[in-house]
């Protein structure tokens, strides 16, 4: 054999290689969505204490064994079926952050976006209680949240000195607030405040950001579904945790 056909039969198999790997990529993809799919269901079914890992492989029809190949316990599979649906949701809004110039109200629409979501879509309330995943709130990814702080940053629109310890500021402060409003500890209207205190924390002007924060939604990225009502203004952080406080003492 030459040296020419020895590479051109080395070439096949590695061609080969490549196809059976891409397969196999796309089986386990196909069989994880399957189980995904197949929890969410019985979730909303008969809620998590009711089902078990057996029920999940029985209605994706797959062995018990295959299970343990994507998934360690009943509850792991609790929050892929979480981070599914987060992403759905983060597809939703894209176009709408797409169509849209300025970082500042990139921010301003996406963190209301998911603050509003968080607590008026039904179903995304009932899959937490009945998953037992208690008041988990939808937040915006972190990579995604990092880099429109970063598109900021390089147009001059915020000032701040570390990108990533702001983002797990904000990451922190939305999750707060998200569980306080869901809990009823604070009105609805902590969201617009929750909202102008990050854009203030990015650098912006108080004026600029109480008009971003009162920039309504684009229909698009409007909650589909609404459970609640809302509550007394909150005018500033002391009003935040005197309301907070007085909650928790009442």
């Amino acid at each position: 054999m030459t040296d020419q056909q020895a590479n051109g039969c080395k070439r096949c198999k590695q061609q080969k290689r490549y196809f059976v790997d891409e397969e196999n990529s796309e089986k386990r993809r196909a069989t994880r969505a399957a189980l995904v799919i197949a929890a969410r269901n019985l979730i909303f079914e008969r809620g998590y204490e009711r089902i078990s890992i057996q029920d999940i492989t029985n209605r994706a029809e797959v062995s018990t064994g295959t299970y343990y190949n994507y998934f360690e316990t009943k509850q792991a599979i609790f929050f892929a079926v979480a981070d599914s649906m987060q992403r759905e949701l983060a597809d939703e809004i894209e176009a709408t952050r797409a169509g849209i110039k300025d970082p500042a109200m990139i921010v301003s629409v996406t963190l209301k976006y998911y603050f509003y979501q968080s607590l008026d879509n039904e179903e995304w309330r009932e899959f937490t209680h009945c998953a037992g995943l208690g008041d988990l709130p939808l937040l915006q990814p972190s990579d995604q949240c990092a880099e429109d702080i970063q598109r900021g940053v390089k147009a001059g629109r915020f000032r701040v000195d570390d990108v990533h310890f702001t983002q797990n500021l904000i990451t922190g402060m939305t999750e707060h607030v998200s569980r306080e409003i869901s809990r009823g500890t604070l009105p609805r209207s902590g969201v617009d405040f929750a909202i102008r205190s990050i854009l203030q924390m990015l650098g912006l002007p108080d004026l600029v950001s109480k008009a971003l924060t009162q920039t309504p939604l684009p229909p698009m990225a409007a909650p589909r579904r609404r459970s609640r009502t809302s509550g007394s203004e909150v005018a500033s952080l002391a009003d935040y945790a005197t309301g907070s406080n007085r909650r928790k003492s009442s």
